[in-house]
């Protein structure tokens, strides 16, 4: 035979073993792959879990929802929906209000570790004027802060709930204030269980009376467009012009109170509450499905007894649609 012919014969050969190694590989290579595709889902639970957490809703405790609504809508411009085809519910841009009938009007005296919500205002000023001939309720007038044309107001809802206007250019929902036992403690529990990033890790606490910004120990957070602002609780005596009530000593828990709690979301809550059980954090409700909202969450309490709901949801805008 030439050489030319065994070439060929060998060439025949190698490929039928190349590819009869295949063949017996490929049960293998099957194996793996269905394996890869089973891990898929956790590996996406766990990538989902090192994001930081999405802002999903404010819930509040209502007598009346059908004023709630239309307070929210004509004072701030928020849109009535059917929160996941079911609830009356709020939108507000890229989260929701949440509303929760109750009978007999919450307590609303300002003690908990959530003072109040604030939207966004243009001209304040005459903003604060509008309302006011409007027949608003006004909780604190027109003042000042600093730089020009700044301003902020205070006016109550339907069930005493403290809301916030100050001059930022838009009419959006725009922030949570939160009063802080330790800044950097809270400030640190939202960074560490929610991902989220802080202004700055820690703020040294100022020495004074409170009685201006710079006295305030204070820091902020982001969460999509929604500003979380914490502030020390005002337990000076006496007390800071902007604080009307007596030395706040003690924070009360928001649970029952008309901002009942905060929720933020993630696609999949499963591994979120695993972690959060594991880190010692307190759970007030295990993950369960609340049919009358359609939806799966699970509840904890962060500092200054502050409930927080964690929803399963995607992201607004996708969410939306749900």
């Amino acid at each position: 035979m030439s050489s030319a012919c065994l070439s060929g014969t060998s060439a025949v050969l190698d490929t039928f073993n190349i590819e009869e190694n295949q063949m017996h590989r490929r049960p293998y290579l099957l194996l793996c792959l269905a394996s890869l595709l089973n891990l898929l889902p956790a590996v996406r639970a766990l990538a989902e879990d090192a994001m930081p957490a999405n802002f999903h809703h404010v819930h509040l405790n209502v007598t009346d929802p059908k004023k709630s609504i239309q307070f929210y809508g004509r004072v701030f411009g928020a849109t009535p929906t059917k929160y996941r085809g079911v609830a009356d519910a709020l939108f507000t841009e890229r989260s929701f209000i949440l509303l929760n009938k109750v009978d007999a009007a919450p307590d609303a005296k300002l003690n908990t570790g959530i003072w109040h919500i604030g939207w966004g205002g243009v001209d304040v000023k005459n903003e604060y004027e509008w309302w006011k001939s409007h027949g608003v309720d006004i909780h604190t007038p027109l003042s000042p802060l600093p730089g020009k044309d700044n301003y902020y107001m205070y006016i109550s809802g339907p069930d005493k709930e403290l809301i916030e206007i100050n001059t930022m250019g838009h009419h959006r929902f725009a922030h949570v204030h939160f009063f802080c036992t330790d800044v950097n403690d809270t400030v640190g529990w939202y960074a560490k269980h929610l991902g989220l990033k802080p202004r700055a890790a820690t703020v040294k606490k100022p020495a004074g009376d409170m009685s201006t910004l710079a006295g305030i120990w204070m820091n902020f957070i982001q969460c999509d467009n929604v500003i979380m602002i914490f502030f020390g609780k005002p337990d000076v005596s006496p007390a800071p012009p902007w604080w009307p009530d007596e030395p706040l000593k003690e924070i009360q828990p928001t649970r029952g109170r008309p901002i009942d709690h905060i929720a933020f979301s993630y696609r999949d809550i499963e591994p979120v509450f695993e972690r959060m059980k594991k880190d010692g954090v307190e759970i007030i409700e295990p993950i369960k499905m609340h049919e009358d909202i359609k939806t799966k969450s699970f509840t904890v309490l962060a500092p200054d007894k502050v409930t927080v709901e964690i929803v399963e949801a995607k992201p607004i805008p996708e969410g939306v649609w749900e």
